[in-house]
């Protein structure tokens, strides 16, 4: 009769408590910046995938844009929690104190390719050709005019195309562009659709040091919710841990999301993981931040006097207690440091 009591009220409780505790997920609406996303952007669909979003008692749901600017232009207008991002238009948007913070990065490294025409040799060989870029200011322009720019070229000597993400390998393979700024599995796909395209130059030659990806979210909201900004990156975190740890699920889930070859998708992992593409600390040290930002005022994407400083542009606080929840920082790998 005891027992029977006591497993009532143990029953009682669970009932109780129950609907408190369904409560507590947090819904985050979380911008994604290209549709389907490139192996490099897969870290958010790993944290969700893997659990790393439910252990923080968030529920994400991915609303996918063209590129890093729109997904940009939603965090500013609202209705956005987190957002996926190039680095260069939330520089740019910190410049012009559009009220956002760089909270981490899904990639710190560049891992791109500019891939051209077969009958383009040379960065000379781009004047007067068909530049795929999907506006001024994104991401692929900015990369563009950093390719010209080490031959002494500019947007003048150019014919910039206005071309979508999914648009710059069927454009390529048509002839209505002559070059884009391509991820390695884009490109890897390209090639085997046309084989005369050509690598001019793998981004991270010329620019080791430029930062290539932020996740960024407006300061206000970061004010009043700091704790789940917080649980959002160090669920990011682990996740990007996760994906060097497991690269049989890693792939997995890739290959459902990026809708890739399993072939594609792989190579493109092997590639990336041994680059070290994924951040699993911070992935936004001081140099390399401070090194982009004076890049962007040298392609004159931003002016010097509104150049933002490391901190105006990054808060440091969410990234640091992030990196505390997820186990600390690891060391023990050049891809690490």
């Amino acid at each position: 009769m005891k027992k029977n009591i006591i497993l009532l009220i143990m029953v009682g409780l669970w009932l109780w408590f129950a609907p408190a505790q369904a409560q507590t997920k947090r819904k985050v609406v979380f911008g994604v910046p290209v549709t389907p996303p490139n192996v490099v952007h897969i870290p958010p669909y790993i944290a969700k995938e893997a659990g790393f979003f439910a252990e923080n008692n968030i529920e994400a749901e991915f609303v996918t844009f063209e590129g890093g600017t729109q997904t940009l232009r939603g965090s500013v207008s609202g209705g956005l929690d987190i957002t996926g991002t190039s680095s260069d238009p939330a520089i740019i948007a910190a410049a012009r104190g559009a009220g956002t913070k760089v909270l981490g990065t899904y990639s710190h490294k560049l891992s791109q390719s500019m891939l051209v025409q077969g009958d383009i040799k040379t960065c000379k060989d781009l004047k007067g050709r068909k530049i795929g870029i999907q506006e001024v200011g994104a991401f692929n322009e900015v990369m563009s005019r950093a390719v010209m720019a080490t031959c002494g070229l500019t947007p003048k000597d150019v014919q910039y195309v206005n071309v979508s993400t999914k648009g710059r390998v069927p454009g390529l393979i048509s002839g209505q562009i002559d070059t884009a700024i391509l991820h390695v599995d884009q490109a890897l796909v390209a090639k085997k659709k046309k084989t005369d395209l050509n690598i001019l130059v793998n981004l991270w030659e010329p620019l080791p040091k430029w930062l290539y990806a932020a996740y960024i979210a407006p300061e206000k909201e970061i004010a009043s919710n700091r704790q789940l900004y917080v649980d959002i990156m160090a669920a990011l975190i682990r996740a990007n841990r996760f994906i060097y740890n497991n690269k049989e699920k890693t792939v997995e889930i890739a290959i459902k999301y990026t809708q890739q070859p399993a072939d594609v998708v792989g190579q493109t992992y092997d590639l990336l993981a041994g680059a070290g593409a994924w951040p699993v600390n911070n992935g936004l040290p001081r140099d390399m931040v401070e090194w982009t930002i004076n890049k962007q005022v040298e392609l004159g994407t931003i002016k010097a006097q509104e150049k933002p400083t490391y901190e105006k542009l990054i808060d440091v606080s969410v990234l640091q207690a992030a990196l505390a929840k997820a186990g600390g920082r690891l060391t023990g790998d050049k891809r690490w440091d």
